[in-house]
């Protein structure tokens, strides 16, 4: 079985609720982000492949509902098919921040994942808009080359 290493950039889309009266209760379809992020992926190779991913970054609000908002974060998944993995996440309007920590499951390795979590709060922030349930798809556009 042969490991390879290779970078790679991330380029996402998430869909997420939002808690407007300061509580974790889900309202579907209300924040809408972009997400970026650059990657190390660790491949897997033999009869089934698999891997892991590491990967630091931010989303970026394209919502129109409220003024800018950025997220950045870190993450780290593994996988090959059904893959699971968890993200910190700081989120903030640059006026309150509010850390967040989100364990997802979904489908996809080696940088790909369509994928279903849930961030927990890790502090509070009176006004922030803070996405809780979280529904995303993620495509490595630019792959680096491969070190085996």
């Amino acid at each position: 079985m042969k490991t390879s290493i290779y970078p790679a950039f991330l380029v996402g889309y998430n869909f997420s609720g939002d808690a407007r009266d300061k509580t974790e209760t889900w309202n579907p379809g209300q924040m809408h982000t972009l997400e970026l992020a650059f990657a190390k992926i660790y491949k897997n190779g033999g009869r089934h492949v698999g891997g892991a991913t590491l990967y630091a970054g931010s989303d970026f609000s394209i919502s129109n509902k409220y003024d800018f908002f950025v997220s950045p974060k870190i993450g780290f998944n593994v996988g090959g098919g059904f893959m699971f993995g968890t993200e910190i996440q700081f989120q903030t309007n640059f006026q309150q921040f509010v850390p967040r920590i989100m364990p997802y499951l979904g489908i996809g390795g080696l940088g790909i994942r369509i994928f279903a979590g849930y961030n927990f709060r890790l502090a509070k922030a009176e006004s922030l808009p803070i996405n809780t349930g979280h529904i995303g798809i993620t495509w490595p556009i630019i792959k680096g080359k491969e070190k085996k």
